[in-house]
């Protein structure tokens, strides 16, 4: 029985509706108008409301990660990947007295339109709330950023698999981005390359659902479909590479780094239908295909330490 024969069988069909829907939009996207006008738009936490849980999701979620890691950031010089449509975290990071920011970033977004300075201005506004220990530096102003600040902010657009960055940094972080990149082991490579001797890497994983796929009582629904068809429906949009936790883990220990498990969560047991899976899967530890998100904190073994 072929893949399609038995996916046809056991699948409602409104999972094929949602698989076709998002044929389409993969296709759409490698028209150059159609990307160029999806670049342009808005990905996440289009327009500023002041909502706590937007800005914890937005903007202080590094430096809330990093200072609870690291115990602060202050004089660091920090590049994050992925950092989304604006440098909300870049601004934070600096607030609380990082020495330089950096983003790279595969789909960089309009980080000095009118709706990203409406971010600015609020991140600024809410922060003696939210961070009442730390004073917002009297050199930072929100309206100015990031233009006035060459030489503390600096976005590089590009897939980090390919990227070129002068320097290296104290502190290298993502969140929500290892699972979108094409290849992790050049991700987990680049983030030694960009790492300082004794800096370290800080990596929040989401090994759930995205987009439609959420909606499955099946957690692992996006995890069923072959790999021919997994790509056709992403391969142009930056959609989940459906890699697990000990595929990452391998990833940054052959990259030369000691890994620290800093946080894991699971998803609950019973939660998923292991037999529908790909064999692929089906091989995979459990306890790797129950990880739904992980912190990872990389440092580079001593025999990769570059001076």
């Amino acid at each position: 029985m072929s893949d399609a024969t038995s996916l046809s069988e056991n699948w409602p069909r409104n999972i094929w509706l949602d698989a076709t829907r998002e044929v389409a939009k993969n296709l759409a996207m490698a028209l150059p108008p159609v990307r160029a006008w999806r670049l342009r738009s808005a990905r996440a936490g289009a327009s500023f409301t002041g909502a706590d849980a937007a800005l914890e999701r937005y903007a202080w979620q590094a430096t809330r990660n990093l200072t609870d890691l690291l115990g602060g950031v202050k004089g660091l010089h920090i590049v994050e990947i992925g950092p989304g449509d604006y440098l909300t975290s870049g601004l934070a990071l600096l607030a609380a007295g990082a020495a330089s920011y950096t983003a790279i970033d595969r789909f960089p977004g309009d980080h000095t339109g009118a709706t990203a300075k409406a971010w600015y201005r609020g991140i600024a506004a809410a922060w003696p709330r939210c961070f009442p220990m730390l004073p917002w530096p009297e050199y930072l102003r929100a309206e100015d950023f990031p233009e006035a600040y060459p030489d503390r902010a600096k976005l590089i657009a590009g897939p980090i698999e390919r990227v070129h960055a002068d320097g290296r940094f104290d502190v290298v972080c993502s969140y929500q981005v290892g699972e979108h990149v094409t290849d992790i082991d050049a991700f987990a490579h680049m983030s030694a390359q960009l790492l300082a001797p004794e800096g370290v890497a800080v990596h929040r994983v989401d090994f759930g659902p995205h987009d439609c796929w959420f909606y499955y009582p099946d957690t692992l629904t996006f995890l069923r479909f072959p790999e021919w068809l997994w790509r056709l429906m992403g391969s142009q949009r930056g959609t989940p590479n459906r890699r697990r936790d000990h595929e990452f883990r391998a990833a940054f220990e052959h990259a030369g780094f000691h890994v620290e498990l800093a946080s894991i969560e699971r998803f609950e047991v019973g939660d998923f239908d292991l037999t529908r899976l790909p064999p692929r899967f089906q091989a995979m530890p459990r306890e790797s295909l129950d990880v739904s998100a992980a912190v990872y904190l990389c440092r580079l073994q001593e025999r990769y330490l570059r001076c």
